[in-house]
């Protein structure tokens, strides 16, 4: 290589590295000047953070009293529903066994009452014959004469019964009536209960979420409340270690300096230098 090539080189080299200490220097007081600016910034971020958080939880804290609340009247009016549907149920097996005593029973009672009555009617129909053909004989001293005789009363209460079997009929028909809205009644009830119950295990999922969520930010908000405690550690560290990064490379830097500056000093590096031959030793005269 050429002495000019050679000094070129090492002056580049001078520079270079002149240069790159300069800047690793820099970077150096760089580093440290922004350490507690920086510090003071990501705690403030941090800090807001966890304001947020904070605030997070606190819905979530309010979310699931009202989710809790909710549950809670679910499950009374649950309970109310079920209650009332049994209620309903008793009332309409009362309901049935009213309208079978009254369009049935009674019924019969009554037929099998008019039946005796007609039974009656023909005997005292007989006895009144009998009575009416012994007053017409002087000798026995009989006065039978009545306003109304026994077998007629008897007809008019077999009659005034008829009615009453119309009324009892059409009683049981209404009975009947609000049997089956009572049933129309306790469907949509059990229909309603079944709604309730899906409402309450929706409800019941959704605790199960909130404390979820709430356990993974009240996590996340003390990892970084001891972030903000430990962050001027965290960046001191990282300081540090840019620092010695920044140092090894002055430190090479420098190496290559002295390197070039030993080419710069080094024989025949001088361009300005011409060897000259060595004259002849005289003769001697």
């Amino acid at each position: 290589m050429s002495p000019t090539l050679k000094k070129t080189l090492a002056v580049l080299m001078v520079c270079v590295t002149s240069l790159g200490i300069l800047l690793c220097l820099f970077f150096l007081v760089l580093t440290w000047r922004i350490r507690q600016p920086v510090t003071e910034k990501l705690q403030s971020a941090l800090t807001q953070t966890s304001s947020i958080l904070q605030t997070t939880v606190v819905g979530l804290d309010v979310i699931d009293q009202v989710v809790t609340n909710v549950y809670s009247s679910t499950l009374y009016l649950n309970d109310a529903t079920a209650a009332l549907s049994q209620t309903i149920e008793s009332t309409g097996q009362f309901i049935d066994t009213a309208g079978s005593f009254v369009g049935e029973d009674l019924n019969n009672t009554i037929t099998n009452t008019q039946k005796t009555l007609e039974s009656a009617q023909s005997s005292a129909l007989v006895i009144d014959n009998i009575l009416t053909t012994l007053s017409s004989v002087p000798l026995i001293g009989i006065n039978y004469n009545p306003s109304e005789p026994l077998s007629s009363a008897l007809g008019k209460v077999s009659a005034s019964l008829d009615p009453l079997q119309e009324s009892l009929k059409n009683f049981q028909d209404n009975l009947t009536a609000a049997r089956t809205n009572m049933q129309v009644f306790t469907d949509q009830l059990m229909l309603m209960n079944q709604n309730i119950t899906n409402i309450n295990q929706n409800l019941a999922a959704s605790q199960k979420v909130i404390d979820n969520y709430r356990n993974q930010i009240t996590s996340l908000k003390s990892w970084v409340d001891n972030a903000v405690t430990s962050l001027p550690t965290w960046v001191t560290t990282v300081c540090v270690v840019i620092s010695i990064f920044i140092l090894l490379l002055v430190m090479v830097q420098a190496a290559i300096l002295l390197q070039a500056i030993y080419l710069l000093k080094a024989p025949g590096t001088d361009i300005n230098v011409i060897s000259e031959p060595k004259p002849d030793n005289p003769l001697p005269g």
